[in-house]
């Protein structure tokens, strides 16, 4: 009511103050302390991170020096892992089962096995499937070696011994 009179007081074209803004709400004020808080979380971790990083650079460069230092532990190192059958030794760099050799000169069903990749008691398909694999990658015409594809040869035969076709 007073509002309406000063405006009618005022005359049309007066202009009243405005009011101030309010305040954001609640919510906002929430929303950008989470969003801080998060954003300090980001930086903190990043932090970590750098200081992980530096941490295991050094312990890389101390064990190359100290590799350079002794050389003759490190090979016997890999020699023992080798000996032993341990994980590395069967497995190569993307996780597959392979045969390192020494082939035995009667092959056996065992060592067929291991050559292809496959059980002893495969069935004909697997068989034949594992030497197609094997042999489109070692195939001498490609570049392979005559040596591996004449026992993966071996090795099928052997497999397929009274496996009928």
């Amino acid at each position: 009511m007073l509002l309406r009179a000063a405006r009618r007081a005022a005359g049309p074209r007066a202009t009243l103050l405005r009011p101030l803004p309010t305040p954001p709400a609640r919510r906002e004020n929430t929303t950008l302390i989470v969003a801080g808080l998060i954003v300090s979380a980001g930086a903190v971790a990043a932090k970590a991170a750098v200081e992980l990083q530096k941490k295991a650079q050094e312990a890389i460069e101390a064990a190359a020096e100290e590799r350079k230092k002794n050389p003759s532990e490190e090979a016997a190192k890999a020699t023992e892992e080798k000996a032993d059958g341990g994980f590395a030794a069967w497995f190569d760099s993307a996780g597959r089962r392979h045969y390192e050799g020494p082939f035995e000169s009667p092959m056996t069903r065992r060592e067929a096995a291991l050559i292809l990749g496959v059980r002893e008691t495969a069935n004909a398909k697997r068989i034949k499937d594992a030497h197609r694999r094997i042999m489109r990658i070692n195939h001498p015409d490609v570049g392979g070696s005559a040596f591996l594809t004449a026992k993966v040869n071996e090795a099928k035969e052997m497999l397929m011994k009274g496996k009928g076709s």
